[in-house]
């Protein structure tokens, strides 16, 4: 009987929910009803295998689709709606309010609205009748805190205060749920539940005491129960916290309380602005320009209903805007919906960026520059690229109107420093310590590229290519094709040889070709492989090669020109793109002009000479955008936004908004893209003839918006048409629907579409591209199998879950880098190459940043770091280069203070020679990568951030995608440091971590399957009647 992920069972019960709404049966809740229209309607529609009916509502139900009461199941009514102009919050709602009663009438018995979680607690924890509970260790909220040092018990007291006028009975003191490290003692024995009186003016001591063998955060929840005549009862609540932390955990706490971010005050002024010089041009263009390039300005009215918020009125623009998105996306739509999408993801952009806004800063003077420190930017928070410009306003002059603001177009970028060219009239100005107001953009041009790719997509006729129904089985190769192989090992690969094969025969045209390459199984060996045979065998194709980032460009051009002569490959580089950091093999390839010392984007006369054109994605279709003309002022009335920005960054005076970071920390629209948009946007500009391309590879498919992946087609291949055009060119898509997808900023573009790459969206909505029994079509989809990359035990967990247990570990001998660390001294269990090491940290966050970090788990991450470091070779640990080492946290703050606790605070870690070498980044940054041995920072131990998490697209837990990448990035070791309670609350996190106790890798805290603190205090909350 097969076996099914709770990812293919949730799908599946997804498909039957729908199921259920096309047949007008969504009001159905008796389970056994649903189980017969399941087993005798909807699976007997095919014949492919299904999971079972309590299969599919046990993953509906773990993944919060679902509602199962006894025999009553109710799934869940669709995706919560987030809108406004910040897409995250509601609007303020007018609540009407009924007119006072009339005499000897009942109070209205309307629906109360529920009390959030904060005014629950605030009710909590307040004292009531007189009666107070008081420690010398009180902090803020109810909050009793206070240190302990590991291994040496410590008592602390709570008192409880009766101040009132009447006596009350304390009827029992107790946690809400059993804490290892605490005990509760008294005298009378009310932690026991014996009832104790106390008097008006009476005090009554409770020791707590604590003792712990590990070091960590330790919480218990305590309820203090009363009673007062006439039989009237009340609770008190306090939250009883020890922490035990090291030296190292101390120097990393909170540099400062906790800010929330607060938006500023919006309020109408006058801005002139003060145009900026910016650097001279360093690329030479002389491509042609042929297909203008569009504003795409979003209309004023949309960002109006999403401020306004849902409305039920079928005229409403709410309700027509909700039925565009809620439309199948298809060709007749494909334009509109798409550019409703771009639309709202623009729209949270301008929102986020404000983020970055800097006020009362300095800059310093360089010649005729100015340089300003801008923290993050070396990280891309803000990304900001030579030829982007900012704006900056004296912070004495922040109230005034009209207010100069003056546009700095950068220069340089330097690490943290960005060297910025003003006008004369700031320059004349400036003095040191003069203060400032920085004001962040970014780029619309990726938005413009995206917007343009959509629309051409349908009026070149590519529907066929995007919304494939069928093969024309027509053979690009005449004859039979017996290839001779540029890698042999190859050819012991069942699966590569044959998607190779399928691309160069092109039987799967008009629709693309998939590669589906889960990690470490050669995708991109097989991409490349399928480039050079079709380079080989079809003199007269020409092949235009994509990927989302520089890197994985950079690797293409690598693997291409060991086979194949740099003549016949060009590389196209985005001009803001460091020749610095331009790979050396691949320079006698690129677009750098040696003599002019400078990028140039030749004629396509000239670009006709190469017959493989790499680039990334955006990079595809940039026509340059009119610059304003220095040292012109413009003044302008500007509403609801502080410092001038209205929309985004003043568009009249062709400010532009478009790059911003990603909330998990990759770019939705960032660095990579905004450059690329600079390049491959280009070549859709040049107007290239029909049939140019007669091949378009796009690698890392996965990882790009649709109209990302589609900018390297539109108006760049033609597709196959059996009667116009018979030799119509071949799409190849390779990437992994498994791993994270593209990062977005809005909910409302996210929910509906925008974050499916067109890989994706292929594989989940095209019967051409399904699984059935037999597996995939290979005329249309190859999967590869076998993993070169990570240890048998590493993979299996992901290979489980995400892969349905087809991946194949390739065998190895015992000098198989995969089993280096297999007799390591530290490992739980020899021949079991992981750690799951349990620690009970605490979440914190500290001064404006919005991210989390947990120190206890840093802690324990660098004792297994010096432990590898400084064993090599001994004790059963390989010698090991810090450059093989990786360390993945899904949260900005936990990878910064990680890297500053080893090239800082840590003395014998910082004098390691290369330890600067160890790179330390989120999943996404490692999407693509390997190591040796990877170590994972989980950071959660508070299940109260849950929604915050699912909402923002952040952490491990609610996006198994990060799990699955995160994990399979180790070859050899993998280390995970984690909270136990709070990960178990997560289907597929509960499966890994079973997973190694069962096999003896478990470690560290010991790890129950009991509920966390924070979920017992919740039902405690919600179970108490609380007066509002």
């Amino acid at each position: 009987m097969p076996r099914f992920s709770v990812a293919e069972a949730k799908r599946c019960g997804e498909q039957f929910v729908q199921f259920l709404r096309d047949t007008g049966r969504e009001q159905e809740s008796r389970r056994d009803a649903l189980r017969t229209i399941y087993g005798g309607e909807f699976r007997a529609r095919t014949d492919t295998k299904m999971p079972s009916f309590s299969c599919i509502l046990y993953a509906l139900r773990v993944t919060h689709q679902a509602q199962v009461h006894g025999e009553s199941v109710h799934f869940k009514k669709g995706k919560k709606r987030l809108e406004v102009a910040d897409q995250y919050r509601r609007p303020r709602m007018n609540v009407k309010t009924s007119a006072p009663a009339a005499s000897g009438q009942q109070p209205s018995s309307g629906p109360q609205v529920p009390l959030s979680r904060a005014k629950k607690w605030a009710e909590f924890i307040r004292g009531k009748h007189g009666v107070e509970i008081v420690s010398e260790h009180d902090r803020a909220n109810g909050q009793i805190r206070f240190d302990v040092t590991r291994g040496q018990p410590r008592t602390v007291t709570v008192q409880v205060k009766n101040q009132g006028a009447e006596a009350v009975t304390l009827r029992r003191c107790q946690p809400l749920r059993r804490v290892r490290e605490f005990s509760f003692l008294d005298e009378q024995g009310a932690t026991q539940g014996q009832p104790l009186l106390l008097h008006p003016g009476g005090t009554y001591p409770i020791q707590v005491r604590c003792l712990t063998k590990y070091n960590g955060f330790f919480r218990a929840v305590v309820v203090f129960e009363f009673t007062k005549e006439p039989g009237e009862s009340f609770s008190i609540g306090r939250s009883v916290a020890a922490i035990a932390q090291s030296q190292l955990a101390k120097e990393l706490g909170p540099s400062s309380s906790f800010e929330p971010y607060q938006a500023n005050l919006q309020r109408p002024v006058t801005v002139i602005t003060e145009e900026g010089v910016p650097p001279s041009s360093s690329l030479k263009n002389e491509l042609e320009k042929e297909i203008p390039l569009s504003t795409y300005q979003y209309p004023k009215s949309l960002k109006e209903t999403i401020k306004l918020g849902p409305k039920t009125d079928p005229a409403s623009s709410w309700v027509k805007m909700q039925s565009l998105l809620e439309a199948p996306l298809q060709a007749g739509n494909y334009q509109q919906k798409f550019q409703l999408l771009l639309h709202l993801e623009e729209i949270q952009m301008e929102v986020d960026i404000r983020r970055y806004d800097m006020q009362e800063v300095t800059m310093v003077q360089d010649r005729e520059l100015l340089v300003l420190d801008v923290p993050g930017v070396a990280e891309n928070r803000p990304s900001v690229l030579r030829g982007d410009h900012l704006f900056v306003s004296l912070s004495s002059e922040r109230d005034s109107s009209p207010l100069i603001q003056y546009k700095g177009y950068v220069h340089d970028v330097e690490l943290e420093k960005v060297r910025l060219g003003f006008s004369s009239k700031l320059m004349k100005k400036f003095v040191n310590q003069l203060k400032f107001d920085v004001t962040f953009t970014f780029s619309r041009l990726p938005l413009q590229v995206q917007h343009r790719a959509a629309a051409l997509s349908m009026q070149h006729g590519l529907a066929s290519l995007l919304f494939p129904s069928a093969s024309c089985n027509k053979s690009l190769f005449t004859g039979t094709y017996q290839p001779r192989w540029f890698d042999c090992k190859l050819q012991a690969n069942e699966e590569q040889c044959r998607a190779v094969t399928h691309i160069v025969m092109g039987m799967s045209r008009p629709a693309p070709y998939l590669i589906f390459g889960p990690p470490g199984t050669g995708k991109t060996v097989t991409l490349v492989e399928a480039i050079k045979q079709v380079w080989a065998c079809f003199k007269d194709a020409r092949i235009l090669a994509c990927a989302p980032s520089n890197s994985a460009a950079d690797l293409l051009c690598q693997r291409l020109i060991t086979d194949i002569a740099p003549r016949y490959i060009y590389r196209i580089m985005a001009s803001s793109r460091s020749y610095r950091e331009v790979p050396a093999e691949i320079r006698p390839c690129c677009n750098w002009d040696d003599e002019q010392n400078c990028y140039v984007y030749p004629s396509k006369e000239f670009l006709g000479r190469y017959r493989i054109i790499i680039t990334t994605l955006v990079t595809a279709g940039r026509s340059e955008l009119p610059r304003p003309t220095p040292g012109a002022p413009r003044a302008w009335a500007v509403r609801g936004f502080p410092a001038g920005v209205q929309q985004g960054r003043m568009r009249e005076s062709g400010a532009a908004p478009g790059r911003v970071m990603a909330r998990g920390g990759r770019l939705a629209t960032g660095r990579t893209t905004h450059a690329a948009s600079r390049c491959l946007s280009r070549l859709a500009s040049a107007n290239f003839p029909p049939g140019y391309f007669s091949h378009v590879f796009i690698d890392e498919c996965g990882h790009a918006v649709e109209p990302e992946s589609v900018v390297a087609i539109a108006g760049l291949l033609t597709a196959m048409d059996q009667e116009t055009n018979p030799n119509g060119g071949q799409l190849v898509l390779a990437g992994d629907p498994q791993q994270l997808g593209p990062v977005l900023r809005s909910p409302l573009a996210t929910q509906h579409g925008l974050g499916t790459s067109l890989l994706e969206r292929l594989m989940l909505h095209n019967v051409l591209y399904e699984k059935s029994s037999d597996g995939y079509n290979p005329q249309f989809v190859t999967k590869l199998l076998w993993n070169y990359r990570s240890h048998e035990a590493i993979l299996r967990i992901p290979n489980e879950l995400f892969y349905d247990s087809e991946l194949k570990a390739c065998e190895g001998d015992e000098f198989d880098i995969r089993n280096f660390y297999c007799a390591w001294e530290e490992l739980p269990k020899k021949g079991f190459p992981i750690i799951f090491h349990g620690v009970c940290g605490e979440d914190q966050r500290e001064a404006k940043s919005p991210s989390f970090f947990n120190t206890a788990e840093i802690e324990i991450l660098v004792q297994y770091l010096k432990k590898l470091l400084q064993s090599q070779g001994k004790r059963g640990c390989p010698t090991i280069s810090p450059k093989e080492i990786g360390i993945i946290s899904p949260y900005r703050k936990q990878v910064e203070k990680i890297q500053k606790a080893i090239t800082v605070h840590d003395a014998v870690l910082k004098a390691l020679p290369d330890i600067r070498k160890l790179k330390v980044g989120s999943v996404e940054e490692f999407q693509g990568q390997e190591r040796r041995v990877i170590l994972i920072s989980t950071v959660r131990s508070c299940s109260e951030y849950f929604q915050l998490d699912q909402t923002f697209k952040l952490g491990f837990l609610k996006n198994p995608k990060r799990l699955n990448v995160a994990i399979t990035r180790a070859k050899a070791l993998l280390i995970v440091v984690g909270n136990p309670a709070v990960l178990s609350k997560d289907p597929h996190w509960h499966r890994f971590l079973r997973y190694c106790k069962e096999e003896g890798g478990y470690t560290g805290y010991p790890y129950e399957e009991e509920t966390p603190e924070e979920d017992s205090l919740a039902a405690h909350l919600n179970s108490l009647h609380l007066s509002t």
